[in-house]
């Protein structure tokens, strides 16, 4: 990944990295086993918990367990940073809720998009959620729908 050092990854990448059949998985795989290992791995406790949710609603509880098993792994080995919402990223949250009371954002996405209003700009969200760009936001891997 040229350019950047750190990486937010969103609900439609995990789902795509863990879920074969998803529309966006040979994509998602290709450019995540790319990644250099001295690429920074972001996320959200709440994106977590929608990955968690559609994986074991849409693919069953063995998917969604081996999902929740990898972030966990890769939480302990260091390669993903997991942020826990607090009460100011939750005020800051609300308030893009209605800053964008236009889109059709979920609340995972509005605290997404207040913590990464808080991150530099060289970091990227792994994703494919076009919300991202309203505060402009880089999504990788590029791609055509």
């Amino acid at each position: 990944m040229t350019g950047h050092d750190a990486l937010f990854i969103d609900t439609g990448a995990f789902i795509a990295l863990a879920h074969g059949d998803d529309r966006h998985h040979r994509l998602a795989a290709e450019f995540f086993s790319a990644l250099g290992s001295g690429v920074k791995r972001l996320t959200t406790e709440l994106v977590i918990a929608e990955s968690y949710t559609w994986l074991r609603y849409k693919t069953g509880y063995l998917s969604a367990a081996r999902f929740l098993d990898s972030v966990e792994g890769a939480v302990e080995e260091g390669y993903l940073h997991v942020h826990y919402p607090d009460p100011a990223l939750d005020r800051r949250a609300r308030q893009a809720l209605r800053r964008f009371r236009d889109q059709d954002l979920s609340y995972t996405d509005a605290v997404s998009l207040a913590l990464l209003d808080d991150l530099p700009r060289s970091v990227v969200v792994f994703g494919f959620d076009h919300h991202f760009t309203l505060i402009g936001r880089t999504l990788v891997p590029e791609h055509v729908d």
